[in-house]
C-alpha cells in the first residue's frame, strides 16, 4: 500500500507472523460457515496449511485516506484470524460419521476440496476427535474426544474473556444448535446463546463475518417483494432479477409490481392494527413487559374462508414482519381466530395453530421447513419454530382458560389468539437467561418479578426443574396447567 500506483479497495488487519511473506501463496475461498450454513470468505496459505477466517468491522459514516492521494469509500476493517479446519468439517462429520465407520472421502466435499490439503494432513488434524482407521481410511466422530478437545478450546479462551460462559458463547458461534445442546448437557454450561441472531450482529459496530454479498434493508425488501410476486404469479419463473441495494437494478415493471404489493401489505396491516380483543389481554397481562410491546397484526380472519386461505392472506406480512424484526423494535406478530365451533376444545385448536405453522413452514423463503420433520421430534428437546431463519417463542391464549390460569384471555371470550415472540425480543428487554430458581421474597431480576407478579394474582404458571424442554410442550397449555399433562398439538 505504500506505492503511489497502487490503489487498494480494502484494508485488511493481518498478523505477519501467521501470513506469507510470499503472498501468491495466499488464497481467498468461499465455503460455509459451520453454524450458519452460509457462504463467507475464508483464506488459506499453502506453504504453512493455515486456514483464515476473514471478518469485517464496520462503523457507519467511514472511509479510509491512502497515503494522503486517494479515498477508499469502504471504511470496513477486515481482519484475518486463523481458524481450525475441525469446526470447519464437524458439521459434515457430525450428519455423516457419529455411528459408523465412513470414507474420508464422505468428508471432504467438493467444496471443501477447495482449500487443497492432501488426505494425511487432515487425518492427522482430526486425530484429536476421530476414530481412525489407516489401513481401510475411515474415519469416525468420538464424540467423547469431541466434547474434551472443545472443553480444551473453552479452556483456553476463558483466560481472554469476561468469564467461562462467554467463552462457551464464543465457541458455540461455529457449532450447529444439536452440537451446543450436547455441549450444555455434557458441560453443563449454559451461556446466552441467541440462535435467531446471525454472526457478528449481536450489536452495532461489532465484528461481523464477511460473505460475499451485502444485505441491506432495501435488499431484503426487494427479495421479500420478489417472493411474493412469484407466489402471486405476477412473475414467471423464467424472468431473471438482478438483486442489488440499487432499485434501478430492477426492471420499471417489476419496481411497480413490488410498490403495490408492499402497498397492499402496509394497507392489511393497517386495516387489521385495531385485533378486537388482543389488546384488551396485553393490556391486563401480569407480564411487566406486555403494556408497552410493539406488535404488529394479521389481516383479519376470515370464517369464509378456508385455514389455508386465511393462511395465505397473512403470509406476506408475516414475511414483511421477519424481514424487518432484526432491524426494528418489534415484540410480537399475532393472528386472531374466531372461537367458534372449530375450536370448541384446545384439542380442536390445537389442530388449526398445527395447520398454521404447517403452512408457514412450508412458505418459509428460508427454505428450512422446520415443520417438515417426524411428529415426534417436534415434541423432543432442540426443535424450534423458525421462520426465514427468525426463531420464535409461540404463547396461545383462549376463551377456555379459567381465571387462575396464567393463558387466561381476560374477558375475551370470541376469540383464540396466537403470539409469535422472536427470541430476538427477549434480548432486546435484556430479559436474563432462563432459570428453574425464582426469588419469590426479594424480587430482583424481570424474569423473578413477572413469576411474582403471576402468583400473586392467583395465576401462578408452573416452573420446571430444568431449562432443557420442548418449547411445543408449552405452545398450548391444558387447563390443568400440570407439566405433566401435554396437549400434543403436533400429532
Amino acid at each position: 500500500m505504500s506505492s503511489s500506483t497502487l490503489i487498494p479497495n480494502r484494508v485488511l488487519i493481518v498478523d505477519k507472523r501467521l501470513v506469507p511473506i510470499d503472498f501468491e501463496q495466499f488464497h481467498f475461498i468461499q465455503f460455509s460457515h459451520p453454524r450458519t450454513k452460509q457462504e463467507q470468505s475464508y483464506a488459506i496459505d499453502h506453504q504453512s496449511k493455515t486456514i483464515f477466517e476473514l471478518v469485517q468491522c464496520t462503523r457507519s459514516y467511514s472511509s479510509w485516506f491512502i497515503n494522503d492521494q486517494h479515498v477508499l469509500p469502504d471504511g470496513s476493517l477486515y481482519i484475518i484470524t486463523p481458524i481450525n479446519l475441525i469446526f470447519l468439517l464437524l458439521p459434515s462429520l457430525w450428519c455423516h460419521a457419529r455411528i459408523n465407520f465412513i470414507p474420508l472421502t464422505i468428508i471432504i466435499n467438493d467444496s471443501f476440496k477447495q482449500f487443497e490439503l492432501d488426505d494425511d494432513f487432515i487425518i492427522e488434524k482430526l486425530r484429536s476427535i476421530c476414530d481412525i482407521d489407516n489401513e481401510k481410511n475411515l474415519i469416525k466422530l468420538n464424540e467423547e474426544n469431541l466434547i474434551i478437545w472443545l472443553r480444551d478450546r473453552i479452556d483456553r479462551l476463558k483466560n481472554y474473556v469476561e468469564d467461562e460462559e462467554h467463552a462457551f458463547d464464543l465457541v458455540c458461534e461455529y457449532l450447529s444448535d444439536d452440537i451446543v445442546e450436547q455441549c450444555q448437557q455434557e458441560l453443563k454450561l449454559h451461556g446466552n446463546i441467541r440462535y435467531d441472531i446471525p454472526i457478528g450482529q449481536k450489536a452495532p459496530s461489532v465484528i461481523t463475518t464477511t460473505t460475499t454479498t451485502t444485505i441491506t434493508k432495501k435488499k431484503i425488501n426487494v427479495e421479500c417483494t420478489h417472493y411474493l410476486l412469484k407466489k402471486r404469479g405476477l412473475l414467471q419463473s423464467k424472468d431473471k432479477i438482478k438483486f442489488s441495494t440499487n432499485d434501478h437494478d430492477l426492471s420499471e415493471a417489476t419496481i411497480t409490481h413490488a410498490k403495490q404489493v408492499l402497498y397492499e401489505h402496509y394497507l392489511n396491516t393497517s386495516q387489521s392494527s385495531a385485533l378486537h380483543e388482543f389488546h384488551q389481554i396485553q393490556n391486563k397481562s401480569n407480564c411487566i413487559f406486555a403494556k408497552r410491546a410493539r406488535c404488529s397484526n394479521a389481516p383479519h380472519w376470515l370464517d369464509n374462508l378456508s385455514i389455508e386461505d386465511n393462511c395465505e392472506r397473512l403470509l406476506p406480512s408475516f414475511i414483511l414482519f421477519c424481514a424487518f424484526v432484526k432491524d426494528i423494535s418489534i415484540d410480537g406478530y399475532v393472528i386472531e381466530i374466531p372461537h367458534n365451533h372449530l375450536t370448541t376444545t384446545l384439542e380442536d385448536f390445537g389442530q388449526i395453530f398445527k395447520q398454521i405453522l404447517r403452512f408457514l413452514s412450508d412458505h418459509d423463503p428460508a427454505k428450512r421447513h422446520c415443520m417438515n420433520v417426524s411428529s415426534s421430534r417436534i415434541g423432543q428437546i432442540g426443535w424450534v419454530f423458525e421462520f426465514d431463519r427468525v426463531t420464535f417463542f409461540i404463547t396461545t391464549f383462549t376463551p377456555h382458560y379459567p381465571e387462575t390460569h396464567p393463558r387466561y384471555a381476560h374477558g375475551s371470550k370470541n376469540y383464540c389468539h396466537i403470539l409469535f415472540q422472536p427470541e430476538l425480543s427477549f434480548l432486546r428487554h435484556d430479559l436474563p437467561d432462563d432459570t428453574p430458581h425464582t426469588n419469590w421474597i426479594e424480587p430482583i431480576t424481570s424474569r423473578d418479578k413477572i413469576r411474582v407478579a403471576f402468583r400473586q394474582h392467583g395465576r401462578e404458571y408452573p416452573i420446571r426443574p430444568t431449562i432443557y424442554y420442548p418449547p411445543s410442550h408449552d405452545m398450548i397449555r391444558p387447563l390443568s396447567n400440570d407439566l405433566e399433562d401435554i396437549i400434543e398439538w403436533w400429532l
